[in-house]
């Protein structure tokens, strides 16, 4: 602006006056202001700018982002500036800016920088901004690369300590659940096709000689217990913040039960109901708990959940004889009936619930955000917000005499 306006005032004052030496000096100033603001354009112009992101993030986890800068000029480029937007991932932080000191011709820089995602979903970051100018900064040019990513933030779990259910059977082995698995173990299942890439040592050669092709070996794992947890998101489970509210709360603690299941071993079981839609997962070790994690990122809708309906879907998709967790934002009179009918099913049964309260005036009750009440044939854990849910999980399964809490 400032070189503006002497250009300006000197062309006004070479008019008036007319005098050749302030004639040469407005041209001189015209002309330079035409070669800078060109500089300053062509600085962000012919660059081809590529992100890359992780397939997967975990939530409150550092992530890395890659910015691959190409310069398409034949000459070198310096001091290029660009800003990164990703606002949706880090409410309060809608940037990153991103620097590239030098960019040879027909040549691709890099440059990274991390970002902190506040929670899980599908984010998209993008666009990006290169920031560029004249080598004396009187002019600042922006150019908008309309480059976007889809980035999926996984529920970040918790650790806790596992605790097995307490068990209704007088024989342990009737209670032992049996997974099949294509790895290792002890106990010999049955056959399979031979599927490409498995080691020749699982092949079952008597079997494959007689069909005439390759059939495997099917090994089973047995788990000692089964877990089931069903979560039923209303309108209700939405109070609060994006980042803290009663859905992700139990999201993040469904998250941590799979989680759970890479070093002990137990079969998880997962319903969400979302209106008249509900989607399950059941399983596992490694393989389900990161299906259980997408899936976890992805759920997104609201919805009243129809019970004469649902109801009868969930018993048919949560077996019978599981220790059930349910998580619910609130509990009145009808939710209550509906608990005691469910504990009958059940081996055990835990009911997650909210006070939706301190979620609107975020502010925490009790010291660890926790209390604990008796229902009809189940245990109640109101939460709050900030609560402990690593404590909450450690007590969810334990049987009421290894209990803590306040009742």
């Amino acid at each position: 602006m400032v070189l503006l306006g002497l250009t300006a005032f000197t062309v006004t004052v070479a008019v008036i006056f007319e005098n050749p030496l302030l004639v040469y000096t407005a041209v001189f100033l015209v002309v330079t202001n035409i070669a800078l603001f060109t500089w300053a354009q062509l600085s962000v112009s012919g660059m081809k700018v590529v992100r890359q992101v992780p397939r997967l993030a975990i939530a409150k986890q550092p992530t890395e982002v890659l910015i691959e800068l190409t310069n398409l000029r034949r000459s070198a480029r310096y001091g290029t500036l660009g800003f990164d937007l990703h606002q949706e991932l880090t409410p309060g932080k809608d940037y990153t800016p991103v620097a590239f000191l030098d960019t040879p011709p027909g040549q691709a820089v890099e440059a990274s920088y991390y970002i902190v995602p506040a929670r899980r979903g599908v984010f998209k970051v993008g666009p990006f901004y290169l920031y560029g100018g004249d080598p004396f900064g009187f002019y600042k040019c922006w150019s908008k690369k309309e480059q976007f990513s889809e980035l999926t933030v996984l529920p970040c779990p918790v650790t806790f300590r596992f605790q097995q259910p307490a068990s209704t059977s007088f024989l342990s082995q009737d209670e032992l659940e049996t997974v099949p698995v294509s790895g290792n173990s002890t106990e010999f299942l049955g056959v399979r096709e031979y599927i490409e890439g498995e080691p020749l040592k699982r092949v079952h050669w008597r079997t494959s000689a007689r069909l005439g092709r390759l059939i495997s070996r099917q090994y089973e794992l047995n788990v000692a217990a089964s877990v089931s947890a069903l979560v039923l998101a209303d309108e209700a489970m939405y109070t609060g913040t994006k980042v803290d509210n009663p859905l992700e709360y139990s999201l993040t603690m469904m998250a941590s039960l799979g989680h759970a299941t890479l070093a002990e071993r137990f079969r998880m079981n997962y319903m969400a109901l979302i209106g008249e839609r509900y989607e399950t997962a059941s399983g596992t070790g490694r393989g389900f708990y990161e299906e259980l994690s997408v899936r976890l990122a992805r759920l997104t809708g609201v919805g009243n959940i129809n019970w004469e309906t649902q109801g009868r879907v969930l018993l048919g998709y949560l077996p019978a004889g599981s220790h059930l967790v349910v998580f619910t934002a609130a509990i009145d009179e009808p939710m209550r009936q509906r608990l005691r009918q469910l504990a009958v099913h059940y081996r055990g049964l835990s009911v997650v619930s909210f006070d939706l309260e301190s979620f609107k005036t975020q502010r925490k009750s009790g010291e660890d955000g926790i209390e604990i009440n008796l229902g009809d044939g189940y245990v109640i854990y109101k939460l709050s917000y900030g609560a402990d849910l690593a404590l909450v999980l450690s007590q969810c399964l334990a049987s009421p005499a290894t209990r803590g809490g306040r009742t």
